[in-house]
């Protein structure tokens, strides 16, 4: 059921192109809607939706007010965990990028630099021992 609920002020808003005070929009039509829905939930689901966007009160069905809320907060957080996933996967793919020459040669240099160091460390053990040589025997 769509609603065409427009105009809230204070004192009354315009239901279906019809002026009704707020106090009979909140209280008298709500209940009379919520009732021609019957047990229906997602009909009663849909008629607070519309009168909570709009910024009436639909205290008066707490149940009903509560599972339009938590449904909103499930959407909400698969919401959020899609956009995660979808982040998560752009950065993954930026990964995949080829590398511009510029940072083919530092990643080259950081890695020869690297290496250097641990022939470095290699070169200084192996002068410690006394020998060149890494045989177990002198261990």
């Amino acid at each position: 059921m769509n609603l065409n609920i427009q105009a809230v002020t204070p004192e009354t808003v315009e239901v279906q192109g019809q002026t009704v005070t707020r106090a009979f929009a909140e209280g008298v039509m709500l209940s009379g809607l919520i009732a021609g829905a019957g047990r229906n939930s997602a009909t009663q689901e849909a008629i607070v939706t519309q009168y909570l966007d709009a910024g009436l009160s639909a205290a008066v069905f707490p149940k009903i007010v509560r599972a339009v809320k938590a449904r909103k907060v499930a959407e909400e957080t698969e919401r959020g965990r899609l956009r995660a996933e979808a982040e998560a996967n752009v950065e993954r793919f930026r990964s995949y990028a080829t590398l511009s020459p510029l940072d083919v040669a530092r990643r080259r240099a950081a890695r020869e630099a690297r290496e250097r160091k641990y022939q470095a460390m290699s070169q200084a053990v192996r002068g410690a021992n006394g020998s060149g040589s890494w045989s177990s025997s002198e261990f």
